[in-house]
């Protein structure tokens, strides 16, 4: 199920998202568990938590893919479900919080509180 926000940082700040095949961020795939991570947003930082999947959440940094259990992540890392990889960017954009971060960097500016 998607949820559609209007960006407003007050309103995501600390919000819970589920990704995975019954997530708030949904993705079609078998390979990816029905709960397959959450992401937090909290302090102006994009926050990613792999939920006990079957197949693992995975970042690439620095042209190697890396598992983690739990990451501090920016809005351009890719982030690997199973078979299927996204951008930080593109989960935010599937839910409609991605316009509270316009300087790309994954924090909130000064200027949007």
């Amino acid at each position: 199920m998607n949820h559609s926000l209007d960006g407003n940082v007050e309103f995501i700040e600390g919000r819970t998202f589920i990704v995975g095949r019954e997530g708030h961020i949904y993705i079609n795939d078998k390979s990816v568990s029905r709960k397959h991570a959450e992401i937090k947003l909290i302090d102006g930082e994009i926050r990613m938590r792999d939920l006990d999947s079957s197949n693992g959440t995975y970042v690439v940094k620095e042209n190697r893919v890396v598992q983690f259990k739990e990451a501090i992540l920016k809005p351009e890392h890719t982030v690997v479900f199973g078979q299927k990889a996204y951008t930080v960017k593109s989960l935010l954009a599937i839910i409609g919080i991605f316009t509270a971060y316009p300087d790309n960097t994954g924090r909130r500016t000064t200027s949007e509180l």
